[in-house]
């Protein structure tokens, strides 16, 4: 039986509080400023991976075999890798390599439940005859982290992984592979591998690809710097792929996409060589959605296939996009974009009431509203609608609005509403909103919907509509938070296309906040702040498949911060945070996936889902996964669920509640789970044939600078010193102009043990003389022998073992340029 490890943030870390909440608050209860459109901010700082320090790998009660080599042979520490697995087949591995070893005939290959930890760097030899570095052929359960693989330009790949399950590769630098920098496949692209993660990677001057992933599902790719590669950056012949928060550069292309059902999401895709993003004729169901792409020189989106998305980029290439194919949706948000053979829609929005256009080929016809009864509202609408059968009506709705008769106001296809005022429901009505059945390219966006405590209604139902967009819309005072109701406060049904949730506010309901149900459509619910309701912030009900939720906060919910139930298949749920810490005996849980029976039949599993990089704090449960029958002979399953480096803190209940039940609940893994403050970590019972939870926590390079304090001598404009340690080699510190040298000193918090720095340069043509200087109190530094040294982009400096509580690092440049690190990593070993 498995057992998740215990995992501690590797330093405090704030995931809550009551000033966080009211800032939150505060910051999405701003009104919008006509004309003024968001735009993406590609890769967050710090990054969507928080590194864990782990207690064990799979199970509390293993005893890791560790093997440790400094100078030593490849071969030699391949035959003792495996002796080592030989003796004993179950127990995890952890390999720690210090030294500099070559690869000549054959590359280091890791068998299952081994994780490699380097400080070191493992190159290849004059003429290798390997075909890759590293190579992971038909394992499970493997970890690469740290360290440096240096290809020399020979004809090797620098990790290859084949036909293998749960791999996590963690800040490995690669450099100058003749191959591809990572190669990950799995058993392929319907096989539900339960996971495999790269990220932090630093992968640069790879003859082919930067990074191929292919013939597998549920991978992630994390907060990677992919740049300077000769093939592709990123290739994604994979499905159900995740690659969020990469920066993405200087490479032939940027992207390319050939599978279906993957996220591209928040990069940064800049200065390739074509396009920067590709989705192939056989891409299907993959969305593309708030990334910066810019200075491509083919053009910024390459778009074919079908049922696939862009929404929400910023894009500032010569040609932004080429549209390729009457079967993708374009939502074009902020400025207009140029797409005549996709599906377009550019709703105008309350921060961007444009006169563009909003379908291709449709004229536009405008009216305005002021304050008046909702009948009357109606009546105009339908005037216009009559008198202009074949245009898009934009309805302005300008003023206080009163819904005191029995029916909704209710759209037909091609409307947009912008709301500039409130609509306040005086009389018995079960909906405010609603559109035909059905209907398609409908939006609503701005202003308020005000139930007035009236319990039982919906704000906006769409019951089958082809393209929503609701947008900054607030709906609240829609009954008692402790009082259960039915229904939703937004409810979408049905439909096709891409439905579309995007910053909008609820607060107070006897029911669920956002609420979408069936498999017809995929929804992106995303920024919205939903607060105060009885059930769920986010429901993605009734087999809702290959949909999103992502960045949503959930304040004081009483059930589910997001909620993945009933046969819900395949969607991805990361960067949302849930915390009901103002509630008193905290209840809910933050992230679930759930399948229940209420009838005596088997229902369909609830499959496939992954939820990464969420924060829950102050709930009852943190993560649940679970499945119950309700009903006599009933049967539900949860299975092939992928949980990866959650966080779970302060939880009034357990961290991880797993109670599935049936023979179907299989394979659901979790790894990289922080988990501190909980009640109890994990309660963990399944039944009725259900299978136990399965673990994978690899051990991590410890770098002692990560995120700590850190001062520089001077700073650039738009730069900052923390940049430097943040773990991420897309960010860096640059100095101020004009000076012959510049130092950075960073503490450690303690006086501890180290003897070896990595230092990345900001511009890797630079060549740099560079010292090390030590101190106990931060006041008097002293030398620290044999690190005065000349680096080229990278430089390792390996000396005795130091003890100390600062360290600077001071650098002059030989040649003109600027003076920067993208990394300064201090390692104990």
């Amino acid at each position: 039986m498995s057992h998740p490890s215990i995992i501690q943030p590797s330093r405090p870390r704030s995931v809550g509080s009551v000033g966080s909440v009211v800032f939150l608050l505060a910051a999405f209860m701003v009104p919008a400023v006509a004309g003024h459109a968001q735009q993406a901010t590609g890769p967050r700082h710090p990054g969507l991976y928080v590194p864990p320090a782990s207690s064990y790998i799979t199970d509390p009660a293993e005893t890791p075999i560790t093997l440790a080599f400094g100078s030593a042979k490849v071969s030699d520490i391949q035959r003792q890798l495996n002796a080592a697995r030989a003796v004993d087949a179950n127990s995890p591995i952890v390999l720690t390599l210090t030294g500099r070893y070559r690869i000549e005939d054959a590359p280091l290959t890791l068998p299952s439940k081994t994780s490699l930890v380097l400080y070191g760097t493992i190159e290849a030899a004059p003429n290798a005859r390997a075909s890759s570095l590293i190579a992971i052929h038909g394992q499970s359960k493997v970890a690469v982290a740290g360290g440096i693989l240096e290809g020399n330009d020979q004809n090797v790949a620098g990790i290859d992984v084949e036909g293998s399950t749960k791999i996590n590769i963690d800040a490995v630098t690669i450099r100058h592979t003749g191959r591809d920098g990572i190669v990950l496949s799995g058993s392929g692209n319907t096989v539900f591998d339960s996971g495999s993660v790269i990220t932090r990677c630093d992968i640069s001057h790879a003859g082919g690809n930067g990074i191929s992933v292919r013939s597998i599902t549920q991978a992630l790719l994390l907060d990677n710097f992919i740049h300077g590669n000769k093939g592709t950056g990123v290739q994604l012949s994979s499905a159900h792929t995740s690659l969020t928060n990469n920066d993405i550069r200087h490479n032939n292309i940027g992207v390319f996409d050939d599978a279906n059902n993957n996220l591209i999401s928040d990069n940064e895709i800049d200065d390739n060589e074509q396009a920067g993003v590709q989705l192939a004729s056989t891409s299907s169901g993959t969305a593309v959605m708030r990334n910066i792409v810019s200075h491509n020189e083919a053009n910024g989106i390459d778009f074919d296939g079908s049922d696939n998305l862009v929404f929400d980029n910023t894009l500032d290439n010569q040609v932004n996009l080429t549209d390729r194919s009457a079967a993708n949706y374009v939502v074009a948000h902020g400025t207009p974009l140029n797409a005549p053979v996709s599906q377009y829609f550019y709703p105008p929005t309350i921060d961007n009431q444009h006169s563009d256009p909003v379908l291709n080929g449709v004229s536009r016809v405008d009216v305005t509203v002021g304050s008046e009864d909702i009948t009357a509202v109606q009546a105009t609408y339908d005037a216009t609608r009559t008198a202009n059968p074949n245009s898009f009506i934009v309805l302005h709705m300008n003023g206080d609005f009163a819904l005191d008769g029995t029916a909704p106001l209710t759209l037909g296809s091609n409307t947009a509403v912008l709301l500039n005022g409130t609509i306040h429901v005086t009389g018995k009505v079960s909906r405010v909103i609603t559109d035909t059945n059905p209907a398609s390219f409908v939006s609503i966006s701005g202003g308020t919907i005000d139930m007035n405590g009236k319990g039982k209604i919906t704000g906006i139902y769409f019951p089958s509509t082809t393209m929503a967009y609701i947008d900054h819309v607030a709906v609240i005072n829609g009954g008692v938070p402790t009082k259960r109701t039915s229904g939703g406060m937004i409810q979408l049904q049905r439909g096709s296309g891409y439905n579309i949730l995007y910053r909008n506010t609820v607060n107070e309901s006897g029911g669920r906040c956002l609420w979408t149900q069936y498999a017809n459509a995929h929804y992106v619910v995303m920024e919205n702040l939903l607060s105060n309701c009885n059930m769920d912030a986010v429901d993605f009900d009734s087999s809702t498949s290959n949909s999103y939720a992502i960045g949503n906060t959930s304040l004081d919910n009483y059930r589910y911060g997001v909620f993945i139930e009933q046969s819900d298949s395949y969607n991805k749920i990361y960067g949302n945070y849930t915390t009901t810490r103002d509630i008193p005996n905290p209840p809910g849980h933050g992230i679930g996936v759930y399948n229940n029976a209420t009838g005596s039949g088997t229902r369909n599993v609830t499959n496939g889902n992954t939820a990464f990089s969420n924060t829950n704090d102050v709930v009852d449960n943190g993560l649940r996964i679970g499945s119950i029958s309700t009903a006599t002979g009933g049967v539900a399953e949860t299975a092939h669920t992928f949980f990866f480096n959650n966080v779970a803190t302060n939880d009034r209940g357990e961290g991880i509640l797993f109670d599935t039940q049936f023979p179907g609940s299989v394979a659901n893994y979790l790894s990289q789970t922080v988990l501190a403050g909980n009640g109890t970590d994990l309660k963990s019972q399944y039944s009725n044939g259900a299978t136990p939870p399965d673990f994978f926590n690899p051990q991590s390079a410890i770098n002692l600078a990560l995120n700590r304090p850190v001062v520089a001598s001077s700073v650039a404009s738009d730069s900052a010193a923390g940049n430097a340690v943040d773990g991420l080699a897309f960010t860096g510190w640059e100095a101020g102009g004009g000076q012959p040298s510049a130092s950075l000193t960073v503490d450690l918090g303690s006086s501890v043990g180290f003897q070896r720095v990595v230092l990345k340069q900001l511009d890797a043509h630079s060549i740099s003389l560079v010292r090390l200087q030590a101190s106990q109190d931060g006041i008097s530094f002293t030398d620290i022998p044999r690190s005065v040294s000349r680096i080229g982009a990278i430089g390792v400096l390996s000396f005795n073992p130091v003890t100390a509580r600062y360290l600077r690092v001071t650098i002059w440049h030989i040649f003109q340029g600027p003076i920067g690190l993208r990394e300064f990593a201090v390692f104990p070993q």
